[in-house]
């Protein structure tokens, strides 16, 4: 094996803090994952905000999509008490917030950022992102990953050198052929399909990251298979699992 899976904090550690807002994102940080993973959408009045869904219902207190609503009206809504345990007065952050606890806390590892463009367009979003971060200028790495093809098209034309992988519920033919011409550089499959394929799809594959991967026999089969990562809201389940198959430090 060349080198340790990467353990991929999914939207923060959300299996104990409410997904997307930052104390998701600092409880994942005390177990020194390789990757903090989260999502970009776009608000009516034009500020990125980190939330995975099109709409707010499912993990907050209001309703509505998230392009229907402005950054005043998200901030009113509650994020922290649609799951136990609850946290009064956590927000949905927004994307400067966000780099800016990144900067606070010197974040030196990587950030697997998702563009939300897989249902809602939001045109010009990719080259937002880009403008944002460069403000930062982040010490850590920065992996950029969509469903949406075109959004990957996008940035590899804004951003030449960038980092992109696409998410995939299986890779086409045509996935691997974009990812030949250079489109992106990882594949990100969903491990409910992957398990159905067989052992020949376990064999090292070093471009491939495979999501959600919560259960433990999966995550001793994927650090096992030396699969490139692993994306997971069991934080530290995998932390100690793939200290047990492959060793205690991270790449």
């Amino acid at each position: 094996m060349t080198s340790k899976t990467q353990i991929v904090a999914h939207r923060g550690y959300r299996s104990v803090a409410p997904e997307n807002t930052l104390p998701a994102f600092e409880a994942a940080l005390a177990y020194q994952p390789d990757m903090l993973e989260m999502d970009v959408h776009r608000t009516k009045d034009g500020h990125l905000v980190v939330i995975h869904d099109e709409k707010v219902d499912r993990t907050t207190n209001g309703t509505g999509y998230v392009k229907d609503l402005t950054l005043a009206e998200l901030k009113l809504l509650d994020a922290g008490s649609y799951k136990e345990p609850k946290m009064p007065g956590v927000r949905i952050p927004t994307f400067d917030e966000f780099l800016s606890f990144l900067q606070r806390v010197d974040f030196s590892d990587t950030l697997l950022l998702e563009i939300k463009t897989d249902h809602i367009d939001y045109p010009g979003i990719e080259q937002e992102i880009l403008d944002q971060v460069a403000r930062y200028k982040p010490k850590y790495h920065i992996l950029y990953q969509s469903f949406n093809l075109n959004t990957l098209k996008n940035i590899r034309h804004l951003q030449t050198d960038a980092d992109i992988a696409a998410l995939v519920f299986w890779p086409t033919p045509k996935v691997y052929w974009l990812r030949w011409r250079g489109i992106f550089d990882y594949i990100h499959l969903d491990i409910r399909l992957l398990k159905k394929r067989g052992h020949f799809f376990w064999r090292p594959k070093q471009h491939m990251r495979t999501w959600t991967v919560d259960n433990e026999a999966d995550m001793r089969r994927v650090f096992k298979a030396g699969l490139r990562g692993i994306i997971t809201n069991q934080v530290a389940l995998a932390t100690r699992i793939r200290s047990e198959i492959q060793g205690d430090s991270h790449d």
